[in-house]
């Protein structure tokens, strides 16, 4: 079964809200195994939303359409969907009755603007609101060559949307999909350390999988590779998935650090815990990127010992290397922390950002970082360039600082990588 979204909205269409029914609308649908092909958002014009429908039903199965449903003027869906399966705009008394329910309930009178709410298109299959006022509908249109194509509209009001979909449009989808259900099963494996491109080369043969399926998404600093399978069985789905998203941990190593929405800090702080460690952090010229990624964690007190943002090197302590920027200057730094926060239970992580000189003395982040690591009597110091001045290079350099502390975490732990990675 192939289908696509429809949103209306002129408020959607100009980008002064988000659509975030499509997108939850989608999700669902991947649940029940049914295809989505095309997204498409249109203003609220009877003509627009008319041709949008009928482009749709020439192409697709099933087509979902959001919003347009309520009692004012610019909500067109109803005529637009009449126009579009060329049938006649009727008084569905059981829809009025449903409405006129609701209104005694909140001691009002239904108005005429509140009754056109109850016209559908003549022959479609009412969809009952119990937490609205404007009912959705079902409309089944033939098509010469291959079996109908169903129209559903229902109201853009999230929460009303959602429970129709829900308890309505998804027992209808599944009934008709019948035997043909598809069930997916979805592992997202989150990676750091590896650009895009590597990892590619690695699973290459891996993502022209047909079944499952294997792609990337790049985030800031970081790219979730995603392995999606299809079976006649939840079951088998999941054997299936987890199969292949087993081969890409193997090949990619110390890359993967999790898996769904986690995020990277919450991982390295996951290592510190299981360990009993505390983190000293401290950061120079960066901006405070990790310390506002760790504070952020709901756990930050467990695991952070202390942090400390320096936003120039002339605020170090008197007695350093005048320029920190450098090896020896993150291995000062560390042993200042070191000598601050001694313990064995206490792991240094100093990262020290390069400034722009041609900005000052103290300027710009530029995008190369040194970043040390104490775990007991070892420190090591490694340098991160990413080439660049933006977030995004921010992003990366303190992902690469937080994969240097996690690395010295799992292999102090003697975990192996499978292939160095």
């Amino acid at each position: 079964m192939n289908a696509e979204l429809i949103t209306t909205g002129t408020e959607i269409l100009l980008g002064e809200i988000v659509d975030t029914n499509a997108a939850w609308m989608a999700r669902r649908l991947k649940d029940l195994g049914v295809n989505l092909y095309y997204k498409t958002t249109v203003g609220d014009n009877l003509e627009r939303i008319a041709a949008v429908m009928r482009q749709g039903l020439g192409r697709s199965d099933v087509i979902l359409v959001s919003g347009g449903l309520g009692p004012t003027v610019d909500d067109v869906t109803r005529d637009a969907a009449a126009l579009a399966c060329d049938r006649e705009l009727v008084l569905d008394q059981s829809c009025l009755e449903h409405i006129e329910t609701i209104f005694a309930r909140w001691g009002r009178t239904v108005q005429d603007n509140n009754r056109r709410q109850a016209y559908l298109p003549a022959g479609a299959i009412p969809i009952y609101n119990p937490v609205g006022t404007a009912p959705g509908f079902a409309v089944e249109v033939a098509r010469n060559g291959t079996g109908p194509a169903l129209l559903i509209c229902l109201p853009g009001v999230p929460r009303e949307m959602m429970h129709l979909m829900q308890n309505s449009v998804e027992p209808m989808l599944a009934e008709r999909l019948g035997a043909d259900r598809v069930f997916l099963s979805t592992r997202t494996l989150r990676t750091v350390g590896l650009g895009e491109s590597l990892i590619d080369q690695r699973i290459d043969d891996l993502m022209h999988l047909s079944n499952p399926t294997v792609g990337l998404a790049a985030h800031f600093g970081q790219v979730d590779v995603r392995v999606t399978a299809r079976a006649g069985s939840a079951d088998n789905a999941k054997a299936m998935a987890d199969e292949v998203a087993d081969e890409v941990r193997r090949r990619l190593g110390f890359a993967v650090y999790g898996e769904g929405d986690q995020l990277f800090e919450a991982a390295v702080a996951d290592l510190l815990q299981a360990r009993g460690l505390t983190l000293a952090l401290v950061e120079t010229n960066t901006g405070g990127e990790l310390a506002e990624r760790f504070c952020g964690l709901p756990d930050s007190q467990d695991i952070l010992m202390w942090t400390r943002v320096i936003e120039s090197t002339a605020d170090l302590a008197p007695g350093g290397p005048g320029e920190v920027v450098s090896e020896a200057g993150a291995r000062w730094v560390a042993e200042q922390v070191q000598l601050a926060a001694p313990g064995d239970d206490v792991v240094t992580l100093a990262v020290c950002g390069t400034n722009d000189t041609a900005a000052g003395p103290y300027g710009a982040y530029r995008g190369e970082t040194f970043v040390a690591v104490g775990l007991g009597d070892a420190l090591t110091v490694k340098r991160i360039d990413v080439g660049g001045v933006d977030e995004l290079a921010r992003r990366w350099s303190g992902n690469g600082a937080l994969n240097e502390l996690r690395l010295r975490l799992m292999t102090a732990s003697g975990a192996k990588s499978a292939d160095g990675a």
